[in-house]
């Protein structure tokens, strides 16, 4: 059944098919079998993390927490580029959306992220101004899905500059810098707001009292960087498993920490194979390295990383940003803490708390008024709390034969 699984399904089997596979109840059943039987055989308790937003949702639709045994601890980790986004970038944002001539084009998790600057006038505490609140004031904010959505606005509209705020991981900084290197128009400016996951990794297990022994990594992101980038991981203790998204996936990658545990040989090994090849996306780092370089960069409320960041290299330095706009970078004095009163993004973040340990969840704090990014974005732990009841208790899971909870998976 594992054998099968990593191989993934015959090459027959159409493009349609393929979540359905791995979303079988059967292999499901079978993989969270092999997950307790292993877990048991470590006679000890276990805590791994995840550093995907999209692993954790995969966890909450599926209910996946339910069929992992009770000595066996789940956590997210930093796996949210919205959430991470350090408050000055954001801040930049709203000052260049507020700017005459300038439209500010950003991916739609971004626009309710509150900064650091205060929102006048709001009588709910420390609310801090977002993209939406600038727009609500008569600035130029766009909803776009990719950075070639921006270069479209620009062509569009020759007499305005365009700024587009790229956010993300390894996977939409790529965007970029194969647009860039195809001579987009001369109005398209880039907001370098992208983050480089090893390095935050590589941080995680030099914190202090950080006892995980396995990470699940994201599938997407590697499938640009490759394997290798994680190889000091294992030779700091912490076993590491590549995986994907699915019900399979997830359980599959568990599985694999656990035997890596079980027999004390740690290594990074790739589980999720069908999309990742060990050496990446090696067209997508030659256009990423001829146009970007790594930085220092600011995680919101965690620490500055070295080299956790890109920021565009001399040849298109240009197009920067906070090059031409130096003052949206200007600090004007109005700037509060990274995060607002009482809000525990940073520790949940981190894995050091539960969403439902911060007393704002669900009441100051929920997805149609968010008082931290954590409950903005589609990849935040918080939201994904929210919106599939993590915090309510145990959740109905039935795979073939075997159910746990209510209901169906």
């Amino acid at each position: 059944m594992t054998r099968g699984h990593r191989a993934g399904p015959s090459p027959a089997l159409p493009a349609a098919a393929l979540p359905d596979a791995y979303r079988d109840p059967g292999l499901v059943a079978a993989l969270a079998a092999r997950v307790r039987e292993t877990a048991a055989a470590l006679a000890a308790p276990v805590k791994l993390m995840h550093i995907c937003g999209t692993h954790e949702h995969a966890l909450g639709r599926y209910a996946l927490r339910e069929l992992l045994p009770p000595d066996l601890e789940l956590l997210a980790g930093p796996g949210c580029p919205v959430c991470v986004c350090d408050s000055a970038l954001i801040d930049a944002a709203i000052r260049l959306a507020s700017t005459p001539g300038i439209t500010l084009a950003s991916f739609g998790d971004m626009l309710a992220v509150p900064g650091s600057l205060p929102l006048r006038g709001e009588a709910r505490g420390d609310v801090r101004m977002s993209l939406l609140d600038a727009r609500a004031r008569g600035g130029d904010v766009r909803t776009v899905y990719s950075v070639f959505d921006a270069a479209r606005l620009a062509a569009a509209a020759p007499a305005r500059q365009v700024v587009f705020f790229s956010v993300g991981f390894e996977t939409t900084v790529v965007a970029t810098a194969a647009l860039l290197r195809r001579d987009p128009p001369p109005n398209l400016t880039i907001l370098e707001a992208n983050y480089y996951t090893p390095p935050a990794t590589a941080l995680l297990p030099t914190l202090p009292g950080f006892d995980v022994q396995g990470l699940l990594l994201p599938g997407h992101a590697t499938a640009v960087t490759g394997t290798g980038v994680y190889r000091e991981l294992p030779r700091a203790g912490v076993a590491c498993a590549v995986t994907g998204f699915e019900p399979a996936d997830m359980l599959a990658g568990v599985l694999a920490l656990l035997r890596q545990l079980h027999k004390g040989r740690l290594r990074v090994e790739n589980v999720y194979g069908r999309v990742v090849a060990d050496a990446g996306n090696e067209r997508a780092l030659a256009d990423l390295d001829a146009v970007f370089q790594p930085v220092s960069r600011r995680w919101r409320g965690i620490a500055d990383i070295p080299g956790s960041g890109f920021e565009l290299r001399s040849a298109h330095r240009w197009r920067s940003a906070r090059e031409r706009f130096p003052d949206a970078f200007v600090e004007s004095g109005e700037r509060a803490s990274e995060h607002a009163a009482g809000c525990r993004c940073a520790d949940v973040t981190l894995g050091l708390t539960r969403p439902d340990a911060c007393p704002l969840f669900a009441a100051r704090c929920t997805p149609d008024s968010p008082y931290g990014p954590c409950m903005v974005s589609h990849e935040g732990t918080c939201r994904a709390w929210h919106q599939y009841g993590m915090a309510r208790g145990p959740i109905a899971v039935r795979t073939s034969s075997t159910e746990v909870g209510r209901g169906p998976l």
